[in-house]
């Protein structure tokens, strides 16, 4: 009777707390019996309220959904079945955390929690406007990458925090590696140090390291560094919005060399 009286008040305080909510809310008893729903849960599955009012199971709940393409298609009614008995023993253990890409384009994520004296918890979300900013996002991001790819200049982009957001193919070419490769350890720094690496001695990378760092207002410069194959770059750094900056890079013609300073004298020309 105890048990009981816990499992009814607690679903009570559920029921509350889920009415208002747009996450679809489905209670199933150890028997797999609906007991609590919310009407979220109508409005993402759309499922009739007298069909939930039946306690239908498990199973019949997410059969009537597959009925109405509300859910994933499968390949076959067999793979079908398996799927749930999959699902029902994962959150039964509070480890069913899925995406579901329904048949018209919506997506929802589902997630199934195990609850108190055998009770089983799904919760349906539609996150198909947060999928659709995903996509649009890393359409941009390869939008931007094609572009800058086509660039002759060798190009890098530095977040505020000095995390490396994006280069370009030319990058790759003047320095010989792609920080893209690495783009979650890529920073400031760690290419600062690479650069070091392949030029001549010269204070423009600690220069491009605090460059990138400074907040606030900040003036293009300019530099050069002399590589170790003997080719002499030209070095921009230009602030972007919201703290970015950018870096360009361009190897300077045999014509050009001795018109410049070289990097081994530290000669800097600020813009």
């Amino acid at each position: 009777m105890q048990a009981e009286t816990a499992l009814r008040d607690f679903m009570q305080t559920l029921t509350k707390t889920f009415a208002q909510l747009p996450i679809g809310l489905a209670i199933f008893d150890r028997q797999r019996k609906l007991q609590l729903f919310n009407p979220a849960l109508m409005d993402l599955t759309t499922l009739p309220p007298d069909f939930l009012s039946l306690r239908p199971s498990l199973l019949s709940v997410l059969d009537a959904m597959r009925d109405r393409k509300m859910l994933p298609e499968p390949k076959d009614y067999r793979d079908w079945r398996r799927q749930i008995v999959d699902m029902e023993r994962a959150a039964a253990s509070g480890l069913y955390e899925e995406t579901w890409s329904l048949p018209d384009g919506q997506t929802y994520k589902v997630v199934g929690r195990p609850h108190p004296n055998g009770a089983l918890a799904l919760m349906i979300e539609d996150i198909s406007n947060e999928m659709l900013r995903t996509r649009r996002y890393r359409a941009d991001l390869e939008l931007g990458q094609s572009v800058i790819d086509e660039v002759d200049e060798a190009i890098v982009v530095f977040a505020q925090s000095g995390q490396l957001v994006m280069s370009n193919t030319a990058y790759a070419a003047i320095w010989g590696h792609d920080p893209a490769e690495l783009m979650g350890d890529s920073t400031v720094r760690s290419l600062s140090a690479h650069w070091r690496a392949q030029s001549a001695p010269s204070v423009i990378w600690s220069e491009a390291e605090d460059y990138v760092a400074t907040v606030g207002d900040r003036a293009t410069w300019q530099g050069e560094a002399r590589l170790l194959d003997g080719r002499l770059v030209s070095c921009r750094f230009a602030p972007l919005a919201a703290g970015a900056t950018l870096a360009l890079f361009r190897p300077l013609p045999v014509a050009d060399t001795g018109q410049v300073r070289l990097a081994e004298s530290a000669g800097l020309r600020r813009a």
